[in-house]
């Protein structure tokens, strides 16, 4: 089975098909707007900002 802890993934067997769909649908998804130049708005697309600067 898949166990996430603490920002970790813990895989304790090969994962079925129906253990990776649980496992991706608990990952957030964020569709982030960026221009020609690579840039994004900060306050438009927060939590992407936040992995951006801090990991």
């Amino acid at each position: 089975m898949i166990e996430v802890k603490d920002n970790e993934t813990h895989i304790k067997k090969l994962p079925t098909l129906l253990d990776w769909d649980k496992l991706i649908k608990k990952i957030p998804v964020e569709d982030v707007e960026i221009d020609e130049n690579g840039h994004y708005d900060s306050k438009k697309h927060p939590d992407f900002h936040d992995w951006i600067v801090n990991g």
